[in-house]
């Protein structure tokens, strides 16, 4: 007989891997929703404490999250532009960091994020860094970059774009 008790076993193991492999995509999709709502925002930036180094600043990034699920973030790329002088880019990254240990973005709630960024040496820079010792309220900062949101088993890569 064709069918035996171990062909049959086997056929509904591999219908049921299948049928995972198919259907796992579309659970994700469904628990994704709303992680594209997520909000970055340019907070702040200033200069980094004394005690790091000298060309150094602070890039304060705030997380909106206003949904109904606890998300959280991995990994911030983004462009620091001052002045519309472009400074460089740089990477606020947690992808080391267990899932567990990375910052969490509870429902309706924002959290603020530090990212350290090493201005390069040339003459512009220069002059935007000596504007920010005197008061950073004269420059005109603006941020470009993808965030990645993520939430229990879903990511979404978010663009966002700010000024301040």
């Amino acid at each position: 007989m064709f069918f035996t008790r171990r062909r049959i076993i086997l056929i509904f193991a591999v219908a049921a891997v299948a049928g995972t492999i198919i259907i796992l995509p579309y659970i994700s999709s469904l628990t994704a929703t709303g992680l594209d709502r997520v909000t970055i925002e340019l907070l702040d930036v200033e200069l980094a404490p004394v005690s790091q180094e000298q060309d150094q600043i602070d890039v304060v990034f705030r997380l909106t999250n206003p949904t109904d699920k606890t998300v959280t973030t991995s990994k911030i790329e983004y462009d620091l532009i001052a002045d519309n002088t472009e400074l460089g880019n740089s990477i606020l990254s947690y992808e080391d960091v267990p899932p567990n240990g990375r910052p969490t973005i509870l429902p309706h709630r924002s959290i603020n994020l530090t990212s350290p960024f090493q201005l390069p040496t040339s003459q512009p820079t220069q002059i935007i860094f000596s504007k920010l010792t005197n008061s950073s309220s004269d420059i005109d900062w603006k941020v470009e970059g993808v965030a990645r949101i993520e939430s229990a088993v879903t990511l979404h890569e978010k663009p966002f774009t700010d000024e301040l």
